[in-house]
């Protein structure tokens, strides 16, 4: 459909809803042109969204490694966050992360385009309130509350009715990373009735743990990356460690990919059943 076509298209369209609405109530189109700039917000398009309505979604979107909707990406046309790239598709909407290409945001709020940004979610809670506000501006809202609803029946099932006592995990990633609270990763731990270790040592966030302290901590679940991403670097050597392979010995291993638990959304779920599966299994 060419430009002019398009336009005179949106202009029926909104005379077609002006002249539906109630007298003396404003009628507002919902966005048929939204284009995505983070991969998180990529996600939530993508679920909530014909095709259609997205012109644009992120570079990563299409990645496997990263996205959990790679397969649906494909096709749709990928920005890098840049405000030149955004204005080519003439969005009505622009969704963004809060921390990630701020001038490109500024830019295009200052041109007059409308665009919400989604801060990292750190909790069951979080997730759950960035799909409403995601499914509310795409005028979408029964869509939300039905992927909610799914959500919620997946976590619930997951979850367990009685923890194992004392059951303990601890995340471990190339470098010598671990996950500490406030984190998305730790609410997973925390809905499949684990005990995060970096938690309990009151680390907060993605911080370093030495191998010291993770063998002293023994815990009973050991959560490590997928093995596609474990790529031969002197970052990943330390998952090899001699140390680190008596822990993963005596404790459940589980890898969680990191597609299931970077962003929010119903992919969450997954990774807690995961979680809980592997506690079930701790003796």
């Amino acid at each position: 459909m060419t430009r002019a076509r398009r336009t005179a298209a949106a202009l029926l369209l909104t005379l077609t809803v002006a002249t539906a609405a109630p007298a003396g109530s404003p009628a507002v189109a919902a966005p048929g042109r939204v284009v995505s700039l983070n991969l998180c917000t990529d996600l939530l398009a993508l679920r909530l969204l014909p095709r259609e309505r997205i012109a644009s979604v992120s570079a990563l979107a299409a990645d496997a490694g990263y996205s959990p909707m790679a397969e649906r990406a494909q096709g749709i046309p990928v920005n890098h966050g840049r405000a030149e790239e955004v204005l080519r598709f003439e969005p009505d909407l622009v969704l963004a992360g809060a921390f990630r290409q701020r001038s490109t945001v500024r830019l295009l709020r200052r041109l007059g385009h409308e665009v919400v940004t989604l801060a990292p979610p750190r909790s069951i809670e979080d997730v759950r309130r960035q799909i409403r506000r995601v499914a509310k501006v795409l005028d979408v809202r029964p869509r939300g509350e039905a992927m909610i609803r799914r959500f919620d029946a997946r976590i619930a099932h997951a979850s367990p009715a009685t923890a194992a006592a004392g059951a303990t995990a601890a995340i471990y990633q190339p470098n010598g990373v671990t996950v500490g609270a406030n984190q998305l990763p730790h609410a997973a731990l925390k809905a499949a009735g684990l005990t995060n270790v970096a938690a309990e040592m009151g680390l907060d966030g993605m911080v370093p743990l030495s191998l010291e302290k993770l063998v002293t901590a023994e815990p009973d679940v050991l959560v490590l990356p997928a093995s596609a991403q474990n790529a031969a670097s002197q970052a990943a050597a330390v998952l090899d460690h001699p140390a680190l392979r008596a822990v993963r010995a005596r404790a459940r291993v589980v890898r969680i990919p990191r597609r299931l638990w970077t962003c929010g959304g119903p992919q969450l779920a997954e990774a807690v059943t995961r979680l809980a599966r592997a506690r079930r299994e701790v003796p």
